[in-house]
């Protein structure tokens, strides 16, 4: 709850969004967390190999609405663990949530081959809708 509370001077829709976290991994890998709300708010989170703390800004609420479609079309998937060629850590973890309920989560392993394309490209999509590289490249 005292999240929702931090946020809702900057969001009217706390509880509707899509939002990415870039985790670690063992090299110099940038971890935030981007969320975007459906009211148009964006939440930038930066953590390690990117300026930290926490900024705001907005973006077209129609934008996130589509962006919030094509991440629940993404469809889900299994991969025999055995066909991995690698183990990387540093995937993003991609949440959807609509009025408090979670309706999709995408979590792509960067060593996973049964990965659709289209999970792969949502972590770029995300990016550029929600103007990543304003808050990294400060």
């Amino acid at each position: 709850m005292l999240v929702l509370a931090a946020c809702s001077a900057h969001t009217r829709t706390p509880d509707t969004f899509v939002r990415m976290q870039r985790g670690g991994c063992l090299g110099w890998c940038q971890v935030y967390t981007l969320t975007l709300y459906a009211d148009g708010a964006v939440q930038y989170r930066g953590s390690a190999n990117v300026p930290k703390g926490t900024r705001w800004a907005t973006v077209a609420p129609e934008d996130v609405a589509r962006l919030m479609e094509t991440v629940e079309r993404v469809p889900r998937w299994h991969c025999d663990a055995s066909r991995f060629t690698y183990d990387v850590p540093g995937g993003a973890t991609i949440t959807v949530s609509r009025d408090g309920r979670e309706t999709q989560r995408i979590e792509p392993d960067p060593g996973d081959p049964c990965t659709p394309d289209a999970a792969r490209e949502l972590e770029i999509h995300i990016d550029v809708v929600g103007h990543a590289g304003d808050f990294i490249d400060r």
